[in-house]
């Protein structure tokens, strides 16, 4: 059975070493079965909260004052992905914010790869606007609150269930070949993007 891990970043201005916040679920079939989420002191010299990020998810610099700090929560994150791959939504975003986390930390990359639900929705519905709630409202799932990190995270796992049945496979291979999709990779020194093949 298919095990991987949908993720979703906040982050406290236009560095995407800034993360805030980060929620993560654990699917198996199409089943949430864990889920992680936390609010995150962004690293040393990415910690300042602009006013532009606060409007769109609401998070300010005294909400993470007694957050853990990214060291910490990555090393939570990287257990609970343990080998399973990524999903998220706009995946490009989302896996920029680790490596660019991990660096401002000195944390090395991981070796991890990853499925982008934006570049297989584009290869799955004909839409005009391939943003999270026009997806999600395609695929009939549930936003509750966009931009906020579980939310998010919940949303682009659905959107995923949704692809393997619109595509009519049962795992992210499947689904990924159906769609004719590149797994997006991280590695030592490098990645590749998700991407139409």
């Amino acid at each position: 059975m298919d095990s991987w891990v949908a993720i979703d970043f906040e982050t406290a201005n236009g560095s995407r070493a800034s993360a805030c916040s980060v929620a993560v679920a654990r699917v198996k079939g199409e089943e949430v079965v864990d889920r992680f989420a936390t609010l995150i002191r962004p690293p040393a010299g990415h910690g300042r909260f602009e006013y532009r990020n606060t409007q769109i998810h609401g998070i300010q610099a005294s909400d993470v004052v007694s957050a853990p700090g990214w060291r910490q929560v990555w090393s939570r994150l990287d257990e609970f992905v343990g080998d399973d791959p990524l999903v998220a939504h706009n995946a490009s975003f989302d896996t920029s914010v680790i490596r660019a986390a991990n660096t401002a930390a000195g944390i090395p990359w991981p070796a991890m790869r990853y499925a982008c639900t934006m570049v297989i929705a584009k290869q799955t519905w004909p839409m005009p606007s391939y943003r999270l709630p026009d997806v999600a409202a395609a695929a009939g799932v549930n936003l509750a609150r966009h931009h906020e990190a579980a939310s998010d995270t919940l949303a682009a796992a659905g959107i995923l269930v949704a692809q393997q049945r619109a595509h009519g496979v049962d795992s992210i291979d499947g689904l990924m070949n159906s769609a004719r999709v590149s797994w997006g990779r991280i590695y030592d020194g490098g990645y590749d993007t998700c991407r139409r093949r």
